[in-house]
């Protein structure tokens, strides 16, 4: 049986943690985020980050086909972290923790996903990959829109 893989992103943003948290929280944020992901059919958005908010959206997981994910806020404390879990869609198991840092005159954001996917071994490999593509991608669309600067530290599972 497998067991619960980590994946982490993490980037550092030259903005202020208020900022960069503040752009996750918009409705700018959500729609620039998921965007970035081909394929994605948005049903129902939150309303904030706060906790029972859900996201209900389409996702595809193979050409043409496509399954319904819900995710629900499970943890909310501004400036520092959101959470959303899986309630619906194709993990066994699915949290993902945004989590917001200050450094210096930074901020750092570290994308924190606990999975465990609902087939083949194989797959938290394939999983990761997918991944470290759209977190990348996510963080980079995140500097674009702050019209800011960012490093990426590092993005890969642990």
């Amino acid at each position: 049986m497998d067991s619960i893989s980590t994946f982490v992103c993490k980037s550092r943003f030259s903005t202020s943690v208020d900022n960069l948290f503040h752009f996750h929280e918009s409705e700018q944020g959500f729609d620039s985020l998921v965007a970035s992901v081909p394929g994605i059919n948005v049903l129902e958005k939150p309303k904030s980050l706060q906790i029972d908010e859900r996201a209900v959206m389409m996702v595809p997981i193979f050409p043409l086909i496509k399954v319904k994910w819900i995710a629900q806020h499970t943890k909310y404390e501004k400036n520092v972290l959101f959470q959303d879990t899986q309630i619906q869609g194709p993990f066994s198991f699915f949290r993902h923790t945004h989590l917001f840092h200050k450094e210096n005159q930074s901020a750092l954001l570290e994308d924190s996903i606990e999975f465990k996917a609902a087939f083949s071994f194989a797959s938290k490999y394939i999983v990761s990959l997918i991944l470290s593509r759209q977190f990348k991608e996510r963080h980079q669309i995140t500097a674009r829109v702050l019209g800011v600067k960012s490093e990426l530290l590092y993005c890969g599972r642990i």
